[in-house]
């Protein structure tokens, strides 16, 4: 059984911010997953609520398989919020220079 952490019990430097597209809501299912920290947020920085880069690389993978194309490895350091990493996901054109 996985222990599922509540952000209320982390000191975020934001406030939650449900999920307000598809791609989010997405996202979101999978950070929570693999973080085991419940609910996130869309601001919420990946590595605030315990990413690190072996997490990243397994996030990555999961974001490939629900989206059905490859992200690159920086994106996620680079944009280290749902609302970013969803508007990176969102536009071909930035994925292309990875």
């Amino acid at each position: 059984m996985t222990t599922v952490t509540s952000r209320d019990d982390l000191e975020l430097e934001s406030a939650y911010e449900p999920p307000r597209t598809d791609a989010e809501r997405r996202l979101a299912g999978i950070w929570s997953a693999k973080l085991g920290v419940a609910p996130v947020g869309v601001e919420d920085d990946f590595f605030e609520l315990g990413g690190d880069s072996l997490l990243a690389a397994d996030v990555q993978f999961a974001i490939d398989r629900e989206f059905g194309f490859e992200v690159p490895a920086w994106a996620l350091f680079l944009s280290p919020t749902i609302a970013e990493l969803a508007a990176v996901i969102g536009s071909p054109a930035t994925l292309d220079h990875a």
